[in-house]
Order: C-alpha cells, then sequence, then structure tokens
C-alpha cells in the first residue's frame, strides 16, 4: 500500500491508485432513476473531487464552515468529500428537518452558505472537467489535511428538539468506521445502498466511511422511495435502514435477493422484524451510538446477531458502568460512559456544554442505562436514565424495553409508559392505526411482567399529526420531556 490513510480522503485516493477502475458511485438522472452503467470509477470519482475541491477554496478564500441542505444525491456525495479535500468544515443539514430546524442550524453557525443551485453548479462543472482532457491535469494543490483537523459538524437534537452541532475531527471518522468495518466486513464487490441521511452520524459512518475503506460501491437515495428506484434496477448486497424503514420494506417490498445485510440504528428493531427479515435470507446487524461518538459505540456481527441486542463494543473504546452494584455472575448494569479517539472534538462553540458532556478525563456521559450480558457480553440499551421511574414503593422501571414490547405489537403505532397517580404505579398509553385497543395481546404482555411493573390503566394515545414533530423525533423516539407534559394535559379527556 502507498497511501498512509490518515483521513477517508486518503482512502478515495488509494482506492484510485489500487481500484482505478473499479466502479466507485452509481449516478442518477434528474428524476432519481438509476441504470447499472451510469457510474464512475475510483479514479474518476477522486479527479472530480479534486476539481470540485479546487474550486471551493477559490470561492470562499477565508476557507469558512461550508453548510448546504442534504438531499442524498451523488452531488451530495462529491460535495462532502470536497470539502475534505479541500481542508474545509462541512456543515450538512438533513433536508427533512424542516424550515425551523433549518433555521435554527443556520443560526447557530457563522459560515458560507451553499445554496442548491450554486451546488449542483460547482459539482457539474467538476464532472465536465473530468469527463474532458483538461479534467485529467487539475494541478492546483490543496492543503495538506491533518487527521486532527475540523472535518465535520453534525447535528444532533437527541430528544431534546434543539440542535446542537457536533465537531468530528478527521481521525475521529476514519477510526470510527474502520471499527464498524472490522466489526462487518464488506468487499469491493459489495452494492451498498444508501438511503438515510447522510447528514447524520449513522449513514456518514456506516455508509460513506465503510464505502471509502472497503472500496465497495455505492448507490444513494432517500427513504422508501430512493429504495425502490434503486432496487428496480440494481442488485444491493448492504443496506442500512432505522425500524420505521424496515417495516414498510418487509411490508410492501421489493426485498431483492441479492441483499446479504441489513443493518438498523436509530432506535430499536422489534423482534418480529428482526425475524421476518431472517425469513428472507437477510442477516441483521443492530448497534448502538451516539452521534458526538461518531457515532458506533457498540455493533453486532454478521456471525453473533441478536434480536434485542445491540453488539458489543468495537474497537478503541473504553468504558465504564455506574449504578448498582453488580452481582455475582449477573450481568453489567448501569450508566453508560466511554472514552476513546472515536470522540467528538466538543459541540461547536459550545463550551459549557462540552464540559457537561465530557469530563476532564476524557469520558463520555451517554446519558443511558446499559446492561452488558455476562455470557454473550452484548449490550441492551435500558433507557435514558433522565427516563426512569422510581414508584412511591422503591421499585425502578426502564420504560424503554416495555415500550419497545407495546410497540411490537401489530397495529401499534407508539406506546409510552408513565407513572400513574402518585407514583404507586405505571400507566400504558398506546396509539393504534386501528379504532380498538389490541388488549389480548397487550395482556399477554402484561402477564408477563413483574406486578410492580404491570399497569394500573391501559390508555389510548392520540398525537395529532400537528403535534407529532414536537412529540417525536426523526426517528420515531419519544421526547419524553414534551410527551409526558402532553400527557398530563390530555389525562382529563381520555
Amino acid at each position: 500500500m502507498t497511501h498512509s490513510i490518515g483521513t477517508l480522503v486518503d482512502a478515495l485516493n488509494r482506492n484510485a491508485e489500487q481500484f482505478a477502475t473499479g466502479r466507485a458511485l452509481l449516478l442518477s438522472d434528474d428524476s432519481g432513476s438509476f441504470q447499472p452503467q451510469d457510474s464512475v470509477t475510483w479514479a474518476e470519482l477522486a479527479r472530480w473531487v479534486k476539481a470540485v475541491a479546487v474550486r471551493l477554496r477559490l470561492q470562499n478564500p477565508h476557507h469558512a464552515p461550508v453548510m448546504h441542505v442534504v438531499s442524498n444525491t451523488p452531488v451530495d456525495v462529491v460535495i462532502a468529500l470536497a470539502c475534505q479535500a479541500a481542508g474545509i468544515t462541512e456543515i450538512p443539514v438533513d433536508v427533512d428537518g424542516g424550515a425551523d430546524y433549518l433555521s435554527g442550524c443556520r443560526r447557530k453557525v457563522d459560515c458560507d452558505w451553499l445554496e442548491d443551485a450554486a451546488k449542483g453548479e460547482l459539482v457539474r462543472r467538476g464532472y465536465d472537467a473530468i469527463r474532458s482532457d483538461s479534467g485529467r491535469s487539475v494541478v492546483a494543490e490543496l492543503p495538506e489535511v491533518s487527521a486532527t483537523d475540523d472535518a465535520l459538524v453534525l447535528w444532533t437534537s437527541g430528544t431534546s428538539g434543539q440542535p446542537k452541532g457536533v465537531v468530528l475531527s478527521h481521525a475521529s471518522q476514519l477510526l470510527n468506521a474502520a471499527a464498524k468495518l472490522r466489526s462487518v466486513p464488506q468487499s469491493r464487490t459489495d452494492l451498498r445502498l444508501t438511503v438515510l441521511s447522510i447528514a447524520h452520524g449513522y449513514a456518514r459512518t456506516c455508509d460513506l466511511g465503510t464505502w471509502l475503506l472497503s472500496g465497495c460501491t455505492l448507490a444513494i437515495a432517500r427513504g422508501y422511495e430512493g429504495w425502490q428506484r434503486v432496487c428496480e434496477r440494481c442488485a444491493p448486497t448492504l443496506c442500512n435502514l432505522v425500524p420505521s424503514l424496515a417495516g414498510r420494506v418487509l411490508e410492501s417490498g421489493p426485498v431483492p435477493p441479492s441483499l446479504r445485510l441489513v443493518g438498523c440504528g436509530g432506535a430499536a428493531m422489534t423482534e418480529d422484524q428482526f425475524w421476518r427479515w431472517g425469513e428472507q435470507g437477510v442477516t441483521v446487524i443492530q448497534g448502538y451510538g451516539l452521534t458526538e461518538a461518531g457515532p458506533v459505540i457498540a455493533s453486532q456481527t454478521p456471525g453473533d446477531s441478536i434480536a434485542g441486542h445491540a453488539g458489543r463494543f468495537v474497537d478503541g473504546w473504553e468504558y465504564r458502568l455506574e449504578g448498582e452494584p453488580v452481582q455475582k455472575d449477573g450481568p453489567e448494569e448501569g450508566r453508560l460512559f466511554v472514552r476513546g479517539p472515536h470522540l467528538m472534538r466538543g459541540y461547536w462553540q459550545d463550551s459549557e456544554s462540552t464540559a457537561r458532556r465530557i469530563d476532564a478525563a476524557g469520558w463520555l456521559d451517554t446519558g443511558d442505562r446499559v446492561r452488558i450480558g455476562p455470557a454473550t457480553r452484548q449490550l441492551q440499551i435500558l433507557g435514558r436514565c433522565d427516563d426512569r421511574i422510581v414508584l412511591s414503593n422503591g421499585h425502578k422501571i426502564d420504560p424503554l424495553g416495555l415500550e419497545q414490547r407495546l410497540a411490537a405489537i401489530h397495529g401499534v403505532r407508539t406506546a409510552v409508559v408513565s407513572a400513574g397517580a402518585e407514583r404507586r404505579s405505571v400507566e400504558f398509553w398506546v396509539e393504534t392505526t386501528e379504532s380498538e385497543l389490541p388488549i389480548r395481546e397487550i395482556d399477554a404482555i402484561v402477564r408477563t411482567l413483574p406486578r410492580w411493573e404491570q399497569p394500573r390503566r391501559i390508555r389510548r394515545l392520540v398525537v395529532p399529526e400537528n403535534a407529532r414533530e414536537r412529540l417525536l423525533n426523526r426517528k420515531g423516539a419519544i421526547r419524553r420531556s414534551e410527551m409526558l407534559r402532553y400527557l398530563d394535559r390530555s389525562t382529563g379527556s381520555c
């Protein structure tokens, strides 16, 4: 290997040298449709990225961070790589966030704003250059990029609803993607389909990062419609999904026979979905992470895929748990802290929030309660520490596990577990797509629970569409404080 890999752009240039004529990126037409023969090679992609990077530096002489809206197209991939090659910090914003979300992100950063039309023209001119003779002689020098430089700002709102900019270095991106790739190997013969926004950490690392390091082929689209378009024409072997999209594909298809692995992140996949994917001959890889951690903290491998678990810690992480003493031969359980080179550099221009999250010794407080099984050593995510319900009798209940079991019932859209009157018991709130609550299925779950987890009441949950974005995040996870306030106001009418 003649290239030293210190950044993901180094991986791109290595691929251009070693796999020059290999197919790197599939191209889509203006309608978003794909044809397998429409693609660029690794050598062409490297020249394309360099041509755009040179133009980015010329039009941005102060090399300010560049913010742009991401709609998951090949243009977005080229801009992402060109920013890194140019030594310019990229700040992508998910188009699906909406106008208020975009405005909130823009207010937080003094940056160079790249409009969609200008972005498209910039990338088109670079493409025209590589298709001409002049494209082979892009001689302008680009800066040496240090692995410790800021590469990327990703936005995270978690369950709070307020976006924070997470600053990741080139090294963080590279190391996290490499650790994920060691857990879930892929080869140059794979076709990776990306349908989750590359403005977020999961797709940025587990799709773009592993693609560059493995030298496979990438197709990029967005959501279920993008899945359909790609699968009509191409034969993907790998794809990352979130549970809602995984469920829609299972219900409506297509599931291409070429598909061998589906990654699931952002939230937990139900056991029913897990087994149904297995019946299709597809192995499900689940994991756990936070944007602040690069994002991957834990991942399953193709050889240890277990329903309801999130895998072992990937290479590079130290961890500690704070909580109740561990019983002999029992699972470790508690609040999870991690430390390692994957960590963010901090929140964008917010040293106070950074210090609250990462202590002086470098430990990131994930805010999550986890259990580590003594036999499998895989993580189970019990929920947010702040979400734990403490009843008046002293019993402690982690609502997330109960909510996931309820949400796995056919026809259940959302489930919430809350404390009842005077915290003597819990109550179940269930939103369904049907007119009736699935009482029989809920009762079957209740009978398996210890007495203190059994609900005093089961209530119907009604979430108005105009309140859904306020009560649930884009992954479908509950914004718990907002939801509990909403339920308090709703109690009188339920």
